[in-house]
């Protein structure tokens, strides 16, 4: 299946929830988790964004796995249709399987990614052209950097499936297409699709009364007392 902001008849109230979302962020959403008592599925802390801070995204996953392999040829058929098949407002989500020293793609598929009217893209693994991707504007939170193609030493292998990426409070995070991706300069974190409008709800409630906390110690208002009111810091 393919997914994108508008993939049912609750498109409409999708991109509220995804409006939402962003708004608050990944430190409130979170924090939402904790009050769940659910592990928040946060991704690897070693991401970094590109161009540079202040990169914000968020949209349902797109998934892409991948495998080193040693093969000859002269481009990876299925990584180029994975690309092709991606629709407007998803986020790629690229799981290396602990890649080392060759990227996922350089500038040209990137170039098909913004041309697809992605969100933005999260890559477990490498990119190269980096200095043309910083001109673009399609927003990546990335493991590395290497100058060595993927051609010849690792390839996609599926499309579209759960996949599993690297955690931070956790080895591994699993991804399944659909499940919402948001990212922003504290990283990235997966609301799961089933979970979407339970966290959006009790997101609202925490980023308001962080609002509410927030005036009252500007004008200050003494920690302690903080604490007792609003119940968290």
């Amino acid at each position: 299946m393919e997914f994108g902001i508008s993939a049912n008849s609750g498109g409409q109230q999708m991109e509220v929830s995804l409006d939402t979302l962003m708004e608050a962020g990944t430190a409130v959403i979170s924090d939402v988790f904790d009050t769940m008592d659910l592990l928040p599925p946060i991704l690897d802390n070693y991401l970094f964004p590109m161009p540079g801070p202040g990169v914000r995204f968020i949209g349902p996953a797109y998934t892409i796995t991948g495998e080193s392999h040693h093969w000859s040829g002269s481009g990876d058929r299925a990584k180029l249709a994975a690309i092709d098949a991606m629709v407007p407002g998803v986020v790629p989500v690229w799981a290396g399987n602990d890649i080392q020293g060759v990227c996922c793609f350089g500038d040209l598929l990137t170039e098909a990614m913004k041309a697809r009217g992605c969100a933005g893209v999260v890559v477990d693994g490498g990119v190269r052209d980096v200095a043309y991707l910083r001109t673009l504007e399609l927003a990546m939170m990335v493991r590395y950097r290497t100058p060595a193609q993927a051609i010849g030493r690792w390839r996609v292998s599926d499309r579209q499936v759960p996949i599993r990426v690297r955690g931070a409070l956790e080895d591994w995070v699993t991804v399944t297409p659909g499940d919402i991706v948001v990212a922003d300069d504290d990283g990235v974190i997966i609301v799961a699709a089933g979970f979407v409008d339970e966290i959006t709800a009790q997101v609202g409630k925490w980023a308001d009364k962080d609002s509410k906390a927030r005036e009252d110690i500007r004008k200050g208002m003494g920690l302690i007392e903080a604490l007792d009111r609003y119940g968290h810091l």
